[in-house]
């Protein structure tokens, strides 16, 4: 029994050696009549923007906006501008009651004006004083006698003295007035000062974005609604958050290149006006999770912000440094005890060529000496190709197919003429006598691997 199984197992790999030998013999017939022959990509090297950029997501931010809260003190008011409204800066919007201001300052003027006038009329009793201070009412006169001739003096109507006391007396009096006056209109340029902060005025350029008339009113979270808002909707500004790494990148006057899911086709140009010198204080942060995060604040500077809203998330690109530099896909180099090197393709064989090389991206090396762009690297990933190496090129054409074994500038104008093989040469039932033999051979084959 032992014996019988045994001669099965046997017949069983005798069998399955000449079904492989055959397949084998078979496959090694088809490469023979294929002629394969391994090929290679040329490639040079090109020089591509290696330009460095921070990428920092962030929300739009108005840069003016002016929020304006209802007070309880002033009272009742007046709105003097309607939502659109476009307004410059030193517009009345907003008039509060004067009517209180208004009596005050309407008493001021007339304490003032009645003081000018005390203060005009002790400035007349002083002249008039002066006046009889040179007048003859200062100065003795005389009573002569008729029969003896003799003069007795009298005294004159008032002396220099008591004059004088006069326009001292008169001068603290005007003196007094005077200050009152001044203490007067003190409280007058207040009282208008007042009055003129019960009218607002629009701080910055910009249009009237909301008005709550009734004011009281409260958001969804029971946050009290602002009285008035005001904006300009041309500026916008970014803001978002880099790493410690990035915020030494970072520096004021970086451009940056903006763009937004949200608006189809949208793209900004802007500016970076603030790297804050002290990290973020709230969890909210976009990009790299290890260490601190600093604020950024990006300027728009080119582009059109009629679709913008504040809030809108967008993507800054900031361009931390400009380059252009020759480079080369990493896979193209290898690397020995020598350093690193490339084969490229002169006169039909492969050359090594040592280069020098630095980081690029992520793809692709920086080529700082070795090749230039009219050199053909050959692309050998396999690591297959050796110095002196013959190299049959495999170049992708226009019409998206392989072409073996052609290099340009290989054949000369002319070699391949239009009508150099006539029609009806090649007779299309030649080819179907080669296929019928070739499926001839197969049905035999396989009669033949039945058999084994």
């Amino acid at each position: 029994m032992k014996a019988w199984k045994k001669g099965i197992i046997a017949s069983l790999v005798v069998a399955s050696v000449a079904t492989f030998t055959v397949y084998g013999m078979t496959k090694g017939k088809d490469l023979a009549v294929s002629g394969y022959e391994e090929t290679f990509e040329l490639i040079s090297p090109m020089y591509e923007d290696l330009s460095t950029v921070v990428m920092v997501p962030g929300s739009l931010e108005l840069v003016n906006r002016q929020i304006v809260q209802p007070s309880a003190e002033q009272g009742s008011y007046q709105v003097l501008v309607e939502v659109g409204d476009e307004v410059e800066e030193g517009t009345p919007i907003l008039q509060y009651s004067t009517t209180e201001i208004d009596f005050e300052i309407q008493d001021l003027e007339l304490q003032i004006e009645q003081g000018q006038t005390t203060v005009r009329n002790l400035t007349a009793s002083e002249a008039e004083l002066t006046k009889r201070k040179n007048g003859p009412d200062v100065k003795p006169t005389y009573l002569e006698d008729e029969e003896t001739g003799d003069r007795t003096e009298i005294e004159p109507l008032v002396t220099i003295a008591e004059l004088d006391a006069e326009l001292a007396e008169l001068a603290d009096q005007k003196k007094a007035e005077s200050y009152a006056i001044s203490r007067l209109q003190n409280q007058l340029e207040t009282a208008k000062k007042q009055k003129g902060e019960l009218t607002l005025t629009s701080t910055i350029n910009g249009r009237v974005l909301s008005v709550n008339d009734q004011g009281g009113n409260t958001d969804d979270l029971g946050n009290s609604l602002p009285l008035m808002e005001i904006a300009d909707t041309t500026q916008f500004t970014i803001t978002g958050n880099v790493s410690e790494r990035q915020s030494l990148d970072v520096e004021l006057g970086h451009v940056a290149s903006i763009y937004s899911d949200t608006i189809e086709e949208g793209f900004w140009s802007g500016e970076v006006i603030d790297v804050s010198y002290f990290p973020t204080e709230g969890d909210d942060w976009y990009g790299d999770s290890s260490g601190s995060q600093y604020p950024v604040t990006i300027k728009i500077t080119e582009g059109e912000t009629e679709n913008l809203r504040p809030g809108y998330q967008v993507m800054a690109e900031i361009v931390t440094s400009e380059e252009m530099g020759l480079t080369l896909d990493m896979e193209l180099v290898q690397y020995d005890e020598m350093g690193s090197f490339v084969f490229v393709y002169e006169d039909g064989v492969a050359v090594r060529r040592e280069i020098e090389i630095d980081y690029a991206n992520d793809y692709s090396v920086k080529i700082l000496d070795g090749l230039t762009e009219e050199d053909f690297v050959i692309a050998d990933y396999m690591q297959m190709v050796t110095e002196g190496m013959s190299i049959t090129v495999s170049e992708f054409n226009e019409e998206g197919f392989y072409e073996e074994g052609f290099i340009e500038g290989e054949f000369e104008e002319g070699e391949f003429e239009e009508g150099e093989f006539d029609e009806g040469e090649f007779d299309e039932n030649e080819f179907d006598d080669v296929e019928q033999e070739d499926e001839t051979e197969e049905l035999e084959e396989q009669e033949g691997d039945d058999e084994l």
